[in-house]
């Protein structure tokens, strides 16, 4: 199951809600206020439906929670809550009792609602806005016609092949481990040199086991990139992992192979949850190729 831009920008939004009120985890409460950030998006629209304002939700939600002990900022890092994740798994639930072929803003709004114990499902039932009432709004939406929320672009280069003249020349060990922001971590293995490309691989170790429900585990790291003091432009044209696990072990590949006489390569790793137009925290690691 596909997930939508929209949705996605939504899951964003509610970390940097849950950091701009000073507060350590991302619970439902942040979810709702996250939908709310896209006026253009279905879940708006759906409570639009039911004559419901996304001011008025807005305010009965900080009314609710308040401001928290924290210092704000932009929620890089935050884990989510037991029910936050939850909500996750509903969404994809009602995707499908919807037969709907993605995830959108709607679902994640009627996952908030079918959930029934959190701040958001409280603050909807309060509003006009159960769980009931609103799959009657999004089922009114699609009655009429509503276009579906995009998918995120395609990213990356077309398929690569490696040439049949291949050759490898080194592998060099790792090792190296690094707690990441979502309390994860990060470990480097090694790193293939060969004639024409590199292969990159690490594991990530999960501090928690694998969410229940439909939806995949949200990612805890972002882009990785490569460079060298010469200024090779690297390109990341395949990545590969299992999709389930308490360790997952990636491969990407970067094209061309270090120029003769590299001493030093610099892996990148940005995280995942960087709004648009920000620049992404990154961790960055050196590998010394002499």
């Amino acid at each position: 199951m596909r997930v939508t831009e929209r949705a996605q920008h939504a899951v964003r939004y509610a970390k940097q809600e849950a950091g701009r009120l000073g507060h350590d985890r991302v619970g439902t409460e942040h979810l709702l206020l996250g939908l709310l950030h896209d006026q253009e998006c279905l879940a708006v629209a759906t409570l639009g439906g039911l004559g419901i304002a996304p001011e008025t939700v807005r305010r009965r939600v900080e009314e609710t929670v308040g401001q928290g002990p924290g210092e704000p900022g932009m929620g890089f890092g935050l884990p989510m809550t037991k029910p936050a994740t939850l909500v996750l798994s509903l969404a994809g639930r009602e995707t499908m009792e919807l037969e709907g072929d993605r995830l959108g803003t709607e679902d994640l709004l009627l996952g908030l609602a079918r959930e029934g114990e959190g701040v958001a499902a409280r603050v909807l039932q309060e509003l006009g806005g159960g769980l009931l009432e609103l799959r009657e709004a999004v089922a009114a939406q699609y009655a009429a016609g509503v276009d579906p929320e995009p998918f995120p672009p395609e990213r990356g280069p077309p398929p690569w092949q490696p040439p049949p003249s291949a050759e490898l020349r080194r592998v060099i060990p790792l090792v190296h481990e690094h707690r990441l922001p979502s309390g994860d971590q990060l470990v480097l293995i090694s790193l293939e040199i060969w004639s024409d490309w590199l292969d990159l691989r690490y594991g990530v170790v999960y501090a928690t086991p694998e969410p229940e429900g439909e939806l995949p585990r949200p990612p805890v790291l972002g882009t990785c990139e490569v460079s060298d003091r010469a200024g090779t432009e690297y390109i990341n044209w395949t990545s590969s992992h299992p999709g389930f696990g308490m360790v997952r072990i990636h491969q990407r590949t970067f094209v061309p192979a270090p120029p003769a006489g590299t001493e030093l390569l610099e892996l990148r790793f940005s995280q995942p949850d960087t709004m648009p137009g920000e620049a992404p925290p990154q961790l960055v690691s050196t590998v010394d190729l002499r």
